[in-house]
């Protein structure tokens, strides 16, 4: 072999050699960028999972107020509803009274009747 031809020989493998450095470093830089990215989406995960955690908490306590605020409001009707129907025991007179008014119950239903005579 020539001198020449080492030359060139020697001059190709360092070519080779110095791309193959380069090669790696460069891989070694994206791996560096993609660990970077797979640690932000890890934090925005774990981010996105406490704000999960915290609104399916503030949709429990909701429900829940929503379940007593309804149970308050049966209660308060059937409070009104005792009143009314208090208010319309006073207001009826026994059978017979000169007020004018026969009372017709229908047994099907809970409420009073009044018919005026004429």
């Amino acid at each position: 072999m020539s001198e020449t031809t080492g030359k060139n020989v020697v001059s190709l493998l360092e070519e080779h050699v110095d791309l193959a450095i380069s090669t790696v470093k460069k891989l070694r830089d994206e791996k560096l960028e993609l660990e970077a990215e797979i640690a932000r989406l890890n934090s925005n995960l774990v981010q996105r999972d406490a704000k999960i955690q915290e609104l399916e908490s503030l949709n429990s306590d909701l429900r829940e107020a929503s379940e007593l605020a309804r149970l308050a409001t049966e209660e308060e009707r059937a409070g009104i509803r005792r009143q009314l129907e208090g208010l319309m025991d006073g207001l009826v007179e026994p059978e017979g009274a000169s007020a004018g008014t026969d009372k017709i119950a229908d047994s099907s239903e809970d409420e009073v009747l009044f018919k005026a005579k004429s």
